[in-house]
């Protein structure tokens, strides 16, 4: 049972993660008329889904650490990578974004500086870690989809 709650909030999870990446971020630049609003858009909805995945993260470690799968290789690699995928989120929410939207309200539309600004490059540079540490969320949520399912069948 645990087994089953564990892999269906890591699809909620995962799926939260893919539908902001590839549906809710591309879409508030494609359709707002201003770079501004889309990025406020996004900048908000990506905090939200930030929140969320810490606390899933967290809910799972709990339920994964009172299961009755408590030793074994399998209970620590699952463990970590929960761990990794937690952090990640808390990282990405209390250090990446909040140095972009300081950026953002200090500077305003950054479409508007010279691709060699100081400021530019700084956040275009947190932009990137912002998108590693949500790839690497969507790939630890799928690797461990797998692993689960192919435990549980």
């Amino acid at each position: 049972m645990s087994v089953k709650i564990r892999l269906a909030l890591l699809g909620l999870w995962l799926g939260a993660m893919a539908f902001f990446s590839f549906v809710v971020a591309p879409a508030a630049f494609a359709v707002l008329p201003l770079p501004q609003l889309a990025g406020a858009l996004v900048s908000r909805t990506l905090g939200i889904l930030e929140i969320i995945g810490a606390a899933l993260g967290a809910l799972l470690i709990v339920i994964l650490v009172f299961s009755k799968e408590r030793s074994g290789r399998a209970f620590l690699f699952e463990l970590i990578t929960l761990a990794l995928m937690t952090i990640s989120m808390l990282v990405s929410h209390f250090a990446v974004s909040r140095r972009l939207h300081a950026i953002r309200m200090q500077f305003g539309e950054i479409s508007l500086l010279a691709a060699g600004d100081p400021t530019r490059i700084t956040f275009d540079r947190l932009h990137q870690y912002s998108v590693w540490l949500m790839t690497f969320d969507i790939l630890a949520a799928i690797v461990l989809i797998v692993f689960l399912a192919r435990r549980n069948a």
